[in-house]
């Protein structure tokens, strides 16, 4: 591969570009800009990472078009990449995201390029992803026209007769699939409902076969489970066609890939005939569970390291890197600050002062700015387990509570448009499900059946219930309309969603007049004061809006000062399980103590001027020596 020559200049002129004005790139990271040949990236939280893989593009485009019309593929698990390149490289966008380029998520590269091709491979035909719904009824139909199921539909019936949660068979059959071991499972239930040598079995999976093979159709959801054979069907003359065309790969976030995933990466793209960069931090890898068996990602020997932070102070960095696997310093730009992280000690009679406690310490470190970002987090917030949780630290606190993007119209329409690009028909119709739930709300109509507001789920059982017909066309339309961009399905949104709700008896010849302002934003600011935002608490003293939330949910954020809690599950605190790699007791085998290692390292390296850990009492005196010197212990149990 050409190993491109990177001046000083051009580094130069790309920081102006990308980074804040005075601000340069570390040297770890113009490392990484001048390198071009296939290796792993380690990039620790807060080494702009982003950024760096920006400034390569940058670096790329201002090259194109290279030999043999080859191009650049950018993978990660979201679409952060696309939308970046539209924010800061807008003037490179329309070079970047045109062929022969690829820039998407990583799971559609697989549907498109390995999984689809296969199935299209074994039914001879296009194959095509359907709703659970749509599945279930062509298998039920299999099963009423066919005398050799009858064993199949037999146990279903008897089952039925039985079950207080499902009334038809449809609904039943939604939720059969088959296990690892080849045995018939229904969802949510751990016994088999039969073993793999059982005739029912058999006949069900006779009848999936048949439904690939004749008439064309998987679910959703089992798209995946054919992606590992697919991978391993690759011929090695359809990978040379993705060497040729791609001499750039960059996989981003590459340590939350799981096995088919890595499988599929290192199948496709030969990193001896094109540069494949593995971009990520394997201590932040928890989108893969506690009983998750993959294997954490190691960077290959002689990868590249960014262990230079831009986001938080070297005292927050000090404490945090105890928490990385092989315990290597995090060296920050920003220096010493002064400002210890604060451990707020809190026993049962004292839990509710932990928030208050929080607003005290950013009053003394004067952290008030009212466009700062002021985070509560925990790795537990399910209110039906056992133990501590974030809702304990602030009975306010919704565990269901819609996500910012649910409040607005522009925002769910993008989702709908990035979804139908990728081919992911079903996840688009999914966020109309959720545009729906959102424009009831707001017309105050509410579930018949239940007289609660609707669901994702519940808006379903509605439409295919009292609509099935106009809305399949509705979803129809949707997957052929061209071209698929704001104007045009907007547009068809708009007429659809008014023909729905002349349907459903509104009197209204523009439903969306009836709509708040801010949810039809376009520049999507929301009045805060004519929406009522769940889980954010305002503070009293200045207020400050300071949002709870989870470590899942605030993985790739930066904060100005972030609260800790700790939280229960399986017996045990997440913070008595990190315990041990302060030294204090040994690290038991469970998995569980590694995922809590890395709950706790992506939680805490957020803030970029305060961390906050909220600690119970019995915890704390288990490893007291540990936080001497390098916390600021404040209990308040006194």
């Amino acid at each position: 591969m050409k190993e491109w020559e990177i001046t000083d200049q051009e580094i130069k002129l790309t920081e102006k570009l990308l980074l804040p004005e005075g601000a340069h790139f570390s040297e770890d990271a113009k490392n990484v800009l001048r390198c071009w040949h296939s290796t792993d990236v380690a990039a620790c939280p807060g080494s702009g990472k982003t950024t760096v893989l920006l400034a390569k593009l940058k670096l790329l485009a201002d090259r194109m078009p290279f030999a043999n019309g080859a191009g650049i593929c950018v993978l990660s698990h979201t679409n952060v990449a696309v939308d970046e390149i539209k924010k800061r490289l807008s003037s490179y966008a329309d070079k970047l995201l045109r062929y022969p380029n690829y820039i998407g998520t990583i799971q559609s590269f697989i549907d498109k390029f390995v999984t689809m091709p296969y199935l299209r491979n074994i039914a001879g035909q296009r194959v095509q992803a359907v709703d659970d719904f749509t599945y279930a009824q062509y298998v039920v139909n299999q099963m009423q026209k066919h005398r050799k199921y009858n064993s199949l539909n037999f146990m279903i019936e008897t089952k039925l007769k039985t079950s207080t949660q499902f009334k038809t068979k449809i609904e039943y059959v939604q939720r059969l699939y088959i296990g690892n071991d080849g045995a018939l499972y229904m969802e949510k239930q751990k016994r088999a409902l039969a073993g793999s040598d059982k005739e029912s079995t058999k006949r069900y999976k006779e009848i999936l076969d048949n439904l690939l093979k004749k008439e064309g159709i998987i679910r959703y959801k089992d798209a995946y489970a054919y992606a590992k054979a697919a991978v391993d069907d690759l011929s090695e003359t359809y990978t040379d066609l993705f060497s040729a065309r791609f001499k750039y790969i960059f996989i981003d976030e590459y340590q939350d890939c799981d096995e088919i995933q890595r499988q599929a990466m290192d199948a496709i793209f030969n990193s001896t005939r094109c540069t494949v960069m593995k971009i990520g931090d394997s201590d932040q890898a928890i989108y893969n569970s506690s009983q998750d068996r993959t294997p954490d990602w190691i960077p290959q020997v002689g990868f590249l390291p960014i262990m230079t932070s831009n986001r938080y102070s070297q005292e927050i960095a000090d404490v945090i890197c105890n928490l990385k696997k092989d315990k290597t310093n995090i060296i920050t730009s920003v220096g010493k600050t002064g400002i210890k992280p604060v451990l707020l000690v809190f026993d049962t009679e004292s839990i509710g002062k932990v928030i208050g406690g929080y607003i005290s310490v950013l009053e003394k470190k004067e952290l008030f700015d009212e466009n700062g970002i002021y985070k509560v987090i925990g790795a537990v917030k399910k209110e039906s387990l056992a133990g501590l949780k974030v809702g304990d630290y602030w009975s306010e606190f919704d565990a269901s509570a819609k996500k910012q993007e649910e409040y607005n119209y522009w925002i769910l329409l993008d989702g709908i448009i990035v979804n139908l690009l990728e081919g992911k028909l079903y996840k688009a119709e999914g966020i109309v499900r959720k545009l729906l739930c959102r424009i009831f709300h707001y017309t105050e109509i509410t579930n018949s059946e239940s007289g609660k507001e609707f669901s994702v789920v519940t808006i379903k059982k509605f439409l295919d219930s009292e609509y099935k017909d106009e809305y399949r066309q509705w979803i129809s339309e949707l997957s052929k309309v061209r071209p698929i961009d704001r104007k045009t399905i907007d547009c068809l949104m708009r007429q659809r969603i008014n023909e729905l709700f002349k349907m459903n008896g509104l009197e209204s010849d523009d439903v969306f007049k009836k709509l708040p302002n801010y949810f039809l934003d376009g520049d999507v600011i929301v009045d805060q004061d004519k929406k009522i935002e769940k889980n954010v608490f305002i503070d009293p003293l200045r207020g400050r809006r300071i949002k709870f939330d989870t470590v899942h949910g605030v993985k790739g954020e930066t904060h100005d000062a972030t609260l800790y809690l700790e939280t229960e599950q399986n017996g045990a605190s997440d913070l008595s399980r990190i315990l041990p790699y302060y030294g204090i007791g040994k690290v038991k085998a469970s998995n569980l103590y590694d995922y809590s290692r890395k709950l706790a390292y992506v939680g805490m390296s957020r803030p970029k001027k305060l961390l906050c850990v909220a600690m119970k009492g019995e915890t704390y005196e288990k490893g007291e020596k540990v936080f001497v010197g390098d916390w600021e212990i404040i209990d308040l149990r006194t």
